[in-house]
């Protein structure tokens, strides 16, 4: 009854003009750019981030989960269309609440070692780069540190710069690597060559439309799937759909080969992609720990606001709480009815010129930079870190986990800074509470385990 209670909470939040407005151009924008080529939900909402400083929290934050879920569906345009991916990568409101009484147990010690986790589980996301993204991990908390010191007031790596006596802003940083870079990749790259004629089906058929309801077992996998993946950080919708789409193959009932257009892989994938979203969110709320890079920027509208994710945040602001649930649902029916009146003409976006919309971001992300603080130091930032994201690119250096690191790296500092103040010094809280040393167990188990299955197969078999 509290859950029906809290949905009804949100719903008549979004009966606001202002959020409702936000959430329909939200949803639309996102379908956009998830069928424009090399354009995704971490470029638009890095764009659009500064823009929404003067608006109400749910609003702006409306605003991005629209983006961040009509990207999937959009994406799924061009996938399934023209063999072009978009995109690379409900159940949430019934999980958030007990999560969020879980969490509210954490202290210090189970804090830290939740960003450790979440940082081990980002750079083993990475495989082989394994290194490079914990280096940038790495960074992401060093820039964290940049500027005075909250409890000696000394200054930290601001190089007499006065503008970094507050710090290195996650605004220009995210609008930059992400915005700017990418912008910049997609000016200099060769403009891609696409088929016409693979469009000329698209369309609504209301046979098509009930086709995946004679799959329960196909989207109940996917849904699974992309929920709880979605809550691992880093991991997203890439892993999900794969799981999902080799998970339906196994137990198909269609004879159709899967890869030609079989409706169980379709339909296990992109329930898993779609679904990806909410799960992804559940940390963010209960943690305020961002389950990816798109979350990571989303959480900036909570900070820019004054509104600390968490399990207070269910106490202090339920109805920012009640009204993002509620946003996670209607979403879904907006861009469910966007799509049904424009699918053909949105397939046809695929074939605008890449380099076109570079300079169009490039425009935005400077407009953005400098309006977030009417600040050309804003505008530098972003500058000199789109300079380093496209270095980044070209040297395939993955980016995201600095900003992850960015946003985490302030509450690992308060909360190592009141373990250490509590135990004088000592590390032993880390081991005698049992969450902190269950998640310890974990991290060593992550990092080790190759080591111990290579060690094991020796074992087995001296001979190798």
């Amino acid at each position: 009854m509290e859950f029906i209670d809290a949905l009804a909470s949100g719903f008549s939040s979004l009966g606001s003009p202002p959020i409702a407005i936000a959430l329909l151009i939200g949803a639309a924008l996102g379908i956009v750019v998830g069928v424009l080529p090399g354009v995704g939900p971490g470029v638009t909402i890095a764009v659009l981030l500064p823009f929404t400083y003067g608006m109400a929290p749910l609003g702006g934050i409306s605003l991005l989960l629209g983006v961040y879920c009509g990207a999937f569906y959009g994406g799924a345009v061009t996938s399934i269309l023209i063999r072009t991916p978009g995109e690379a990568s409900s159940i949430m409101g019934l999980v958030a609440r007990p999560m969020a009484g879980f969490a509210a147990k954490f202290g210090a010690a189970e804090n830290v070692m939740a960003i450790l986790l979440a940082a081990v589980c980002v750079g083993k996301a990475y495989r082989r780069q394994f290194p490079a993204a914990m280096m940038m991990m790495g960074f992401g908390f060093f820039l964290a540190t940049v500027g005075i010191d909250p409890n000696s007031n000394e200054q930290r790596f601001t190089f007499g710069i006065p503008g970094m006596l507050s710090g290195i802003p996650l605004v220009p940083v995210a609008v930059g690597l992400f915005g700017m870079a990418q912008a910049l990749v997609m000016v200099s790259s060769p403009v891609p060559q696409f088929d016409a004629s693979l469009i000329k089906s698209a369309g609504l058929s209301w046979r098509g439309f009930l086709e995946p309801f004679r799959y329960p077992k196909a989207m109940l996998k996917g849904l699974l799937l992309g929920s709880g993946i979605g809550v691992l950080p880093a991991v997203g919708a890439a892993l999900s759909t794969s799981l999902a789409y080799f998970w339906a193959q196994q137990g198909a009932k269609d004879p159709t080969p899967f890869g030609q257009g079989n409706p169980e892989g379709i339909v296990a994938a992109e329930c898993a992609n779609n679904s990806n979203s909410g799960g992804a969110m559940i940390t963010v709320l209960t943690l305020g720990i961002p389950g990816d890079a798109i979350t990571a920027i989303i959480m900036g509208v909570f900070v820019v606001h004054g509104i600390v994710p968490g399990p207070s945040l269910f106490t202090d602001r339920p109805e920012i709480i009640n009204g993002v649930l509620a946003s996670l649902l209607v979403i879904n029916f907006v861009i469910l009815g966007l799509l049904i009146l424009t699918v053909k003409p949105l397939a046809r976006l695929a074939y605008v010129n890449p380099r076109i919309l570079g300079l169009i971001i490039l425009a935005l992300s400077f407009v953005g930079s400098y309006s977030a603080a009417n600040s050309m130091y804003y505008v530098i930032i972003t500058a000199i870190f789109g300079v380093f994201g496209l270095v980044c690119a070209r040297a395939k250096i993955p980016t995201i986990p600095l900003i992850l690191g960015m946003v985490m790296g302030d509450t690992l500092e308060a909360s190592l800074r009141q373990l250490l103040g509590r135990s004088d010094g000592s590390l032993e809280p880390f081991i005698t509470r049992p969450v902190s040393l269950a998640m310890l167990i974990a991290i060593l188990l992550i990092l080790f385990w190759p080591l111990l299955m290579a060690l094991t197969k020796r074992l087995k078999n001296p001979n190798i």
